[in-house]
């Protein structure tokens, strides 16, 4: 499936991925040490991420990292209600 206008291909395992990603899972863990598809739901622009940098310039390390769905990663969730996870 192509996800967006710059022609990233992001399969049905990245947008169950995409259905439940959050800054930190239910067990705690950050995204970043379990998620397998964020960098390319990142470039895909259907997630953004928030890197701070400390006011010296210095960048804080992965663990002060933060995501958020965009619009249209919300989109390509909702017209793929096939591949959310069991409730």
């Amino acid at each position: 499936m192509t996800a967006t206008d710059n022609k990233i291909e992001i399969g049905d395992e990245a947008i169950r991925e995409l259905c439940i990603l959050t800054t930190k899972d239910e067990a705690g863990r950050h995204f970043t040490a379990w998620s397998g598809h964020w960098q390319a739901l990142e470039a895909a622009g259907l997630i953004t991420i928030h890197r701070p940098v400390h006011q010296t310039g210095i960048p804080y390390s992965q663990e002060y990292w933060t995501l958020e769905v965009t619009d249209l990663g919300q989109e390509l969730v909702d017209a793929n209600p096939e591949l959310h996870p069991e409730v």
